[in-house]
């Protein structure tokens, strides 16, 4: 057995989601102590493997001192990425770890090397072509050395976790969590199997395209929203707004369509609800990205759109008047998704064969 341990922040991703196939592990060879505290690791820790889980984002902060010391102590030092974007944010980090694993990863590697404005392809896309500018600003790290690119892996994004979002189920296991261990959040998963045909076959399709989201506080990362809202403007096909998370459930589960827009990163957990309740994923072309599950196959288990929003609405009529069409589509999208979640035993333990190498 080879015991390993887990400094994480523990928040809701992290407990619900970015966590999971930890907490659901049933291979007996890896045994997992949890830990929110940097200072324990480095003074108590008698393990010799650690994997970094959701470092560095609260705060924004990569603390080189830290990742120096941790590198110090143990024979393996892993990170798991954490963000929801192809970008990486934390590239100074790689010299220190001997993997990094994250949620997506760009196809054109070389990415990495160039700085990109607000840490996305997207938001730096907005930057470049309509001029948009954030107040919060940075310049982050680039990988200088391609050697280093080496370490990078493709672990598992958001589409592996507990849904649907419950905010008081989850907010009471992230408090639980806090106060005692991560893995105590594991007690409020919801336990319900996954039925891609069932999925598909509920949906009533009451609504054409639900179209609800929110602005982000950060100009280069919304401005994709303003486009689209732009585009949809006055259409009665397109359901729009603000409503409570559990009204927004219950309409994901009976539109045909869900239009998922880039968010904080392209992976958003609206797209693995829409994928679960049975409707069309229409999403903004992710062929730039690598992630896993992968529903995001275009034509075949999503519609893409452009990320000027100009073919979008046709998109969406094309698929509204095709009903065989848009129903093969989503249930792809479903078996696909089925059968990712079924290999995610035998991923996750391929992983930590890796980590513990």
């Amino acid at each position: 057995m080879t015991d390993i341990t887990v400094l994480t922040l523990v928040d809701r991703i992290s407990c619900f989601y970015s966590l999971s196939p930890f907490f659901l592990n049933e291979d007996r060879r890896f045994r997992f102590t949890y830990t929110a505290n940097a200072d324990w690791c480095l003074k108590k820790d008698k393990n010799r493997v650690i994997v970094l889980m959701r470092q560095f984002i609260k705060p924004d902060r990569v603390d080189l001192e830290l990742l120096a010391a941790l590198r110090n102590k143990y024979e393996r030092v892993v990170f798991f990425h954490d963000d929801a974007g192809g970008g990486i944010p934390r590239l100074e980090v790689l010299p220190f770890v001997d993997l990094f694993y994250t949620k997506a990863l760009f196809r054109d590697r070389s990415l990495y090397s160039r700085e990109l404005y607000g840490k996305e392809l997207y938001s730096n896309y907005y930057h470049e072509k309509y001029g948009v500018v954030d107040s919060d600003a940075k310049t982050r790290a680039v990988a200088t050395d391609p050697a280093q690119l080496d370490k990078l892996r493709l672990s598992w994004n958001i589409g592996i976790g507990n849904f649907p979002r419950a905010q008081t189920r989850q907010r009471s296991g992230v408090a639980l969590a806090r106060l005692t261990n991560p893995k105590i959040a594991r007690l409020l998963y919801r336990r319900d199997r996954f039925d891609p045909e069932r999925a598909v076959s509920d949906n009533k399709g009451r609504y054409p395209v639900h179209a609800r989201m929110g602005m982000i506080t950060r100009p280069s990362i919304t401005h994709q929203r303003k486009l689209i809202l732009e585009k949809i403007e006055g259409n009665p096909n397109f359901l729009t707004g603000n409503v409570k998370q559990s009204q927004f459930n219950r309409e994901t589960k009976d539109s045909k369509i869900v239009l998922s827009p880039f968010g904080w990163g392209e992976l958003c957990l609206r797209d693995f609800e829409t994928v679960r309740s049975g409707a069309l994923l229409l999403k903004p072309d992710m062929s730039h990205l690598e992630t896993w599950p992968n529903v995001f196959d275009a034509g075949v288990t999503y519609v893409p759109f452009s990320w000027d929003a100009e073919d979008l609405a046709e998109k969406a009529d094309y698929y509204l008047a095709h009903e065989d069409e848009r129903a093969t589509i989503a249930r792809n999208a479903a078996t696909r998704y089925r059968a990712d979640i079924d290999a995610v035993p035998a991923r996750f333990t391929a992983i930590m064969e890796e980590v513990t190498r």
